[in-house]
């Protein structure tokens, strides 16, 4: 698989994924129960998606890039290369500008300004 990885950052310079795979769920819930008639027993089952890049050393992070139509934050995850830590904070300056969502929330905190 890491050959795979590498020979895929010859040809792009990131890789973008969704940061999760539903959208914001209630806080209530410890983790996601069932996607798309798949079940999940416990917390790190659904999370695969965002750390399973890790395992190949590829440096990720999530952006926040937008919002559902209900005003809840839709995340993106961007992975670069391997030891590529400022190709990856680059790429996210510029995908944060071009949005222009820095300093934007998707619902009122109720905290005092």
């Amino acid at each position: 698989m890491v050959v795979r990885v590498l020979k895929f950052f010859e040809k792009y310079d990131l890789l973008l994924t969704p940061a999760t795979i539903v959208e914001p769920f209630p806080v209530a819930n410890s983790h996601v129960m069932e996607c798309d008639g798949r079940q999940f027993e416990n917390y790190v089952d659904w999370v695969a998606i965002a750390f399973a890049i890790t395992l190949v050393c590829c440096p990720a992070m999530s952006l926040p890039c937008g919002f559902t139509s209900s005003g809840l934050p839709v995340g993106l995850q961007m992975v670069a290369p391997p030891r590529a830590d400022g190709q990856l904070l680059a790429g996210a300056k510029l995908l944060e500008d071009s949005l222009g969502l820095l300093g934007s929330t998707p619902i009122d905190l109720g905290l005092a300004t």
